[in-house]
């Protein structure tokens, strides 16, 4: 009682409620005065009430006023032929101190007031003489059983007095409840009709409420009420059995909804033949058939209401959802804010234009450092933009390795004629290396304004991506979670995104699958409503990951046919990525020579480029970076030719990139178009840009590239080879190999033929 006592100090909840003009205080009134009535009922040897003492003690602890209770304990007393006189003294003189004390001093505390019954009730306790002895010893067994029940009291009144903070109610608080519910059903347990009960109908109806609303928990506490039920009153024993039964049924069926918590008591009816009992105490017919009756007209969303107030679980989920996504919004604010901080870098690398010919001044100074000394000078300078125009002559020659004259309206005897070519030239030279200079830096610093700018922009949208995430996407992953965990799959996490206007699924099992992949897409596919293509299955010991995206218009398939010049490694290397937002890449690249290191550089220029593409780089920097990155990490002077196509599959928009590949070829509708480009290989000069190609395809379009060592050793040419084979899609590269080989082909040869359907 004492921690109760300190608890209340600390927060102190016992100061009494000033609202009691209030309807909620005029209802807390109205509801104390009936508890109290009906608890009267429950007395120990038809003398003692220890349970309205209980509720008078514990609703002062909680800071209510108790003039409803004591009205209703003071009714109650009478209720019965033999007065309580005990009941109603202790509470009219507890009631009338506590009144007094306040009237001196402004607040009572717990510890005074507990002190006040236990003086009140020992005060009262020769009343009980009158009628022997005896009575005596139940009188301390009431104070006894009063003392503890009011701390249950104490904690649903406190319950119900921080319900309007919108809280979920403790599992000790509907202990405490179910405890006061009980002793509430002890009082009403004498009102019986035949095989009816009233008591055990609201006990049924109690543990159906609590089952379906809490679970195994709620079935606990539909437990408790029936022991109560037993132990004090003359309750048939069966009863514990069948209720239990029937509310442990009904908390594992009750996500199926109310029909089915119903048929769970059914079942424990039948099964303990309860219906044939002809005690009313106990699941008679009657019993239940009124219980679930009641049960079953309580609107859903009252029940729904009671589980958001009592099970933590659902709040929890909520409260573990609503902080991620605040975590994920303002991880989207500082995504985006560094986006624009790189942007705002991207600034400082703009590239700067020269406003004046600095090659123009730096060689007429030249000039003028010569003819400053000549008393000719006037004659020669005399139309200055002719004199000009011949400096810009001679320095032009001259840096050609050309002989060079005297030119009008230049002095043809000038004496310092040597030394004024000499004073040109350099000047002229060294102009030309500081403009050489000034474009590289220019160049050097556009490329990183790219850069930061690019990379600023991804992140900006990547970050947007993030908080424009809908709930109708969360509900959807619940779905897709609950199709694959009833189909028997261990779910480890699934994460649905929009990339591109198009939607993205990414699933995480527990292996061993009891199935193929193409199963899992179609549970998927059941989930979401819409076909889906698998981009990426990664497999590790404990589990399998699948990356799904939504089906597009368009399909690309390819088929690959390669050799290698005798038994090297073929320095060819193919690959195919799968990208976000319904695009695909296909590459080809040769690497210098033949061999493990060819095969190397012609691997690394692939994955550079696939890597760029996943990462959300555009477009533009995409073809930009795979030359300069292949060329950072070359440790030797060695390149690599690359052909590739990335195809929206969405619109049929394709682009084709080419650094130093050879043609490749469009076969639409028996016509083959050739797609040639020109540019350097990758890994040789920094500032080499690939030729980009862009055209529509449609449906049964074929695309072929090939490496040098087919278009080296075919004299009429790729493009007639297949114009006069017309063969099937899958044999065009095979047979165009096949015809390679004969002519006598010794270089690595591979050839991709890429059909879109």
């Amino acid at each position: 009682m004492f921690l109760y006592n300190a608890d209340m100090r600390k927060n102190e909840d016992y100061i009494p409620d000033k609202k009691q003009g209030t309807p909620v205080g005029t209802a807390v009134q109205i509801g104390g005065f009936l508890c109290a009535l009906i608890l009267s009922g429950v007395r120990i040897h038809d003398l003692h009430t220890p349970l309205s003492l209980a509720l008078l003690l514990g609703s002062q602890l909680a800071g209510f006023d108790p003039s409803g209770i004591v009205g209703g304990i003071i009714i109650g007393a009478f209720a019965k032929v033999q007065p309580n006189w005990q009941g109603m003294g202790t509470a009219l003189l507890y009631w009338g101190l506590t009144r007094m004390v306040l009237l001196f001093r402004s607040r009572c505390s717990p510890a005074k007031r507990f002190l006040i019954y236990l003086v009140c009730s020992i005060a009262a306790l020769p009343a009980s003489i009158i009628y022997g002895t005896k009575e005596l010893l139940y009188g301390v067994i009431s104070i006894a059983v009063s003392v503890v029940c009011a701390s249950v009291f104490r904690r649903i009144c406190l319950t119900i007095k921080t319900m309007s903070r919108s809280r979920i109610v403790t599992e000790i608080e509907q202990t405490a409840i179910a405890l006061g519910l009980g002793m509430l059903l002890l009082a009403v347990s004498g009102i019986t009709y035949r095989l009816w009960s009233l008591a055990v109908s609201l006990t049924l109806i109690i543990t159906a409420v609590c089952a379906f609303s809490r679970g195994v928990f709620g079935a606990a506490i539909g437990i408790i009420l029936s022991i109560m039920l037993t132990l004090f009153t003359d309750a048939n024993p069966a009863l514990i059995g069948s209720v239990a039964l029937g509310a442990l049924a009904a908390a594992a069926v009750r996500e199926r909804g109310k029909v089915f918590v119903i048929g769970a008591f059914f079942f424990s009816g039948i099964l303990f033949q309860t219906y044939r009992a002809a005690d009313a105490n106990a699941m008679s017919a009657a019993n239940l058939l009124c219980g679930m009756l009641i049960f079953s007209v309580i609107p859903k969303q009252w029940l729904m209401t009671l589980q958001r107030y009592t099970d933590p679980a659902p709040k929890d989920a909520r409260m573990i959802a609503n902080a991620i996504r605040r975590t994920e919004q303002r991880a989207s604010l500082e995504i985006e804010r560094m986006g624009k901080l790189l942007g705002s870098f991207s600034g400082m690398f703009h590239a700067r234009q020269e406003e004046d010919d600095a090659v123009g001044r730096w060689t007429v100074q030249g000039a003028l450092a010569i003819c400053r000394g000549c008393e000719m000078r006037r004659l020669c300078w005399k139309n200055a933009e002719a004199m000009q125009e011949a400096i810009y002559k001679i320095a032009r020659d001259a840096s050609e390795g050309k002989r060079v004259t005297p030119i009008s309206p230049m002095d043809e005897t000038c004496k310092h004629f040597s030394d004024f070519c000499a004073s040109v030239l350099l000047s002229y030279q060294q102009a030309g290396n500081r403009n050489a200079i000034s474009l590289r830096a220019n160049a050097q610093s556009g490329f990183v304004e790219r850069q930061f700018s690019g990379a600023g922009t991804a992140l900006c949208t990547y970050a947007r991506r993030m908080r424009t995430r809908s709930h109708a996407v969360d509900l959807k992953e619940k779905t897709i979670v609950q199709r694959l965990t009833s189909a028997g799959y261990a779910v480890e996490s699934a994460d649905l995104f929009e990339s591109d206007g198009v939607d993205s699924v990414s699933v995480r099992l527990r292996r061993p699958l009891k199935t193929g992949h193409s199963a899992v897409r179609r549970e998927i596919e059941q989930a979401c409503g819409y076909r889906l293509r698998c981009i990426r299955v990664a497999q590790s010991r404990q589990y399998v990951s699948f990356r799904f995206e939504q089906d597009a218009e368009l399909h690309a398939a390819v088929r690959i046919s390669r050799t290698a010049h005798g038994d090297k490694v073929s320095g060819d290397a193919t690959g195919e990525c799968r990208i976000p937002g319904g695009r695909v890449c296909f590459a080809l690249s040769d690497g210098m020579g033949s061999g493990k290191e060819a095969r190397r550089e012609s691997e690394a220029a692939i994955r550079l480029l696939f890597r760029l593409y996943h990462a959300g780089v555009e477009k533009e920097l995409v073809y930009e970076n795979v030359n300069r990155m292949l060329l950072a990490q070359s440790e030797t002077e060695m390149y690599a030719t690359l052909d590739a196509i990335s195809i929206d599959l969405n619109t049929g928009v394709a682009e084709i990139l080419k650094y130093g590949a050879p043609p490749s070829y469009l076969l639409r509708d028996g016509v083959v178009s050739t797609i040639s480009g020109h540019a350097l290989p990758c890994g040789i000069l920094a500032e080499a840009k690939p030729s980009v190609i862009r055209l529509q395809l449609r449906k049964n379009d074929r695309i072929v590239l090939c490496s040098d060592g087919v278009q080296d050793v075919l004299p009429e040419g790729v493009e007639q080879a297949i114009r006069t084979m017309n063969p099937p899609a899958p044999e065009t590269g095979d047979r165009l190999l096949k015809l390679a080989q004969s002519r006598g082909g010794t270089d690595d040869m591979t050839v991709m033929v890429i059909r879109v359907a």
